[in-house]
């Protein structure tokens, strides 16, 4: 039975980006930044188990980046429409990780199953887009950072979701390229 914790873990984060949305839409940041921290001690203690006691499963190594992914694009998306972040910026992290998975469904309808692993590129901007998520939200619920910190981490933000995003179209293309010519 406690090897189904881990998803558990997952399905709790999954239900709480609902609650997240709703109060930061509110303005009631210090509550979303709870919750915020609430979904990340989840996760954070959802991968230990998987790994410290094998607890690995399909749906967990598809729900739980799934989880984390919605989180941040939610987190994007209402920070976006409450102008606390360029609009633009919200724009382009929900566009790359739209082409991103359009592009594996693609990839996986075309050729079929594929390991899909994140570069280290990709890893990187995801991580800066999660802590400039963070500190815009520390930012309103509990001390102002200045505006040219944050202005500089919407920058980083941006070139790095262009550049990540670039790396995983000629990854994907490559691929497809590599596939035709075994093919043939």
């Amino acid at each position: 039975m406690l090897k189904h914790l881990p998803n558990v873990l997952t399905v709790i984060r999954m239900i709480l980006i609902v609650p997240f949305i709703i109060v930061l839409y509110n303005g009631q940041y210090l509550w979303a930044l709870i919750l915020l921290f609430i979904a990340g001690v989840t996760d954070g203690l959802d991968g230990f188990l998987a790994r410290q006691y094998g607890w690995y499963s399909w749906f967990g190594s598809v729900a739980d980046p799934v989880a984390d992914k919605l989180l941040l694009i939610a987190s994007y998306v209402v920070l976006g429409l409450l102008d606390h972040i360029p609009i633009a910026l919200t724009y382009l992290v929900v566009g790359r990780d739209a082409m991103i998975f359009l592009g594996a469904t693609f990839y996986w309808l075309v050729v079929g199953q594929f390991e899909g692993r994140p570069t280290l590129l990709g890893k990187t901007c995801t991580f800066i887009m999660i802590m400039q998520g963070l500190l815009v939200l520390m930012s309103l619920a509990l001390f102002p950072l200045p505006e040219l910190l944050l202005q500089a981490g919407n920058v980083l933000v941006a070139i790095l979701c262009v550049v990540s995003g670039g790396q995983y179209i000629y990854m994907g293309v490559t691929e497809l390229k590599s596939v035709k010519t075994e093919r043939r």
